[in-house]
């Protein structure tokens, strides 16, 4: 019996190279080039393969579940596992069947490559050593699959992006503290792309240590990966604070508008604005502070083409509490002031009524000082002029009171 002669050749950079892996996959599943027309191959980057078809093809979408089985099936050790997954694309595109032995072996790799994932999170802290005064962190791990790979992003934040070392049979990864080193076997050691490794088995955040991490700079790439609550999911891109990381001031509102929302940047909408002006006017430079929200998703209804906000309820403020315990407790900011009720209930952990809270300093849990005041967006919604000029000078009044209670700065 004939074997068929695979038609096309795609070679990847690396062996969990699902960047190029998942391009090659969409372009020539749809054109529908059977799994045993291709052949997969592991060669360094500029290695010339067999292009993909060129006629423009359909569209299609894979359900997120799908791709992930994907990306688990190339995190396994299985010798035709670009073909396996490839193959379990081609079948959702095409309506067709994949033999139940390999649907079966997919499983069982996907399942296997779980566990190895499990395994590393819980134990990395046991796994990774590092001795008194040395910088980088340090390990050899028996691994069985390629999910160390695929976890790389997840150990580099929970070390708090300080360098590290992963042995790993036939190969090894070096995070240096700026870019991410890979090797097989006696090579030299090129750099990969976080971007071009697969998916990890589960989403980055389900286990991440967040109190454990003690570089504001990783806690904000992380957030930036969370899609723990629905607003995630339609919210253009996290929004994560910004600011100095010793900043003796921090201001928190309850989470970005719609002009935040596209910017990425907390405060840059008309809100933002008004906060700006009001700054300069109780003489604090921005530039000295931390800004951030109690909610780091935009959460809206749409109307026509535009997108209106709608309140944090408890569960996202509940999902988001994390980011913010880990902002605040890098920062120790010596004044912490609360920009609206949302804000200021999620921090004081108790219903709070504006009127009868702002305006004076609270002394909280952790020693700081806070300050309850208005959202600044709350003035753009005051009807009449001569009661917003009111309101305004009193905001104005209450970040005044809040600057007056900064410690003095060490000489």
């Amino acid at each position: 019996m004939s074997q068929t002669i695979p038609q096309t050749t795609v070679t990847l950079d690396h062996p969990v190279d699902f960047a190029r892996w998942r391009s090659a996959t969409r372009a020539l599943v749809g054109q529908h080039v059977p799994p045993g027309d291709i052949a997969w191959h592991v060669a360094p980057s500029g290695t010339p393969d067999t292009p993909a078809p060129a006629q423009a093809a359909p569209p299609f979408r894979i359900p997120r579940e799908t791709m992930q089985m994907a990306a688990d099936v190339l995190q396994s050790m299985l010798p035709d596992r670009f073909t396996l997954a490839y193959h379990l694309i081609y079948a959702h595109v095409t309506g067709t069947a994949m033999p139940p032995p390999d649907l079966a072996r997919i499983e069982d790799a996907a399942d296997t490559v779980r566990a190895e994932t499990a395994h590393l999170r819980h134990d990395l802290f046991t796994l990774m050593q590092r001795g008194d005064g040395q910088e980088a962190w340090h390990a050899t791990m028996a691994a069985t699959t390629y999910a160390p790979e695929s976890n790389a992003r997840f150990m580099t934040f929970q070390l708090s992006l300080a360098p590290w070392r992963l042995a790993l049979p036939g190969r090894r990864m070096e995070w240096t503290g700026e870019k991410l080193l890979y090797r097989q076997d006696d090579a030299t050691p090129a750099p990969i792309a976080f971007g071009s490794l697969p998916p990890p088995a589960m989403p980055l955040v389900t286990d991440l240590d967040i109190p454990r991490i003690t570089a504001l700079p990783a806690v904000a790439l992380a957030a930036r990966t969370c899609r723990i609550c629905p607003m995630a999911r339609h919210a253009t891109q996290t929004v994560f604070g910004e600011g100095r990381s010793d900043a003796r001031m921090m201001f928190v509102g309850e989470q970005p508008g719609d002009k935040e929302d596209r910017a990425g940047r907390p405060f840059v909408g008309p809100a933002g604005q008004l906060f700006d002006r009001a700054l300069l006017e109780a003489g604090i430079e921005r530039d000295d502070t931390y800004v951030t929200n109690t909610v780091k998703h935009f959460k809206f209804r749409p109307r026509g083409t535009r997108r209106i906000h709608e309140k944090a309820g408890p569960e996202e403020i509940a999902n988001c509490a994390p980011w913010l315990a880990a902002e605040r407790r890098i920062i120790r900011p010596h004044v912490l002031v609360m920009l609206g009720a949302t804000a200021a209930s999620a921090l004081l952990g108790r219903h709070v009524t504006i009127g009868r809270e702002r305006s004076r300093a609270i002394t909280l849990e952790d020693g700081a000082t806070g300050v309850v005041t208005v959202h600044p967006s709350f003035l753009l919604r005051v009807p009449d002029d001569a009661a917003r000029a009111r309101e305004y000078d009193r905001f104005v009044a209450d970040l005044k009171l809040a600057a007056s209670l900064r410690a003095p700065v060490a000489p």
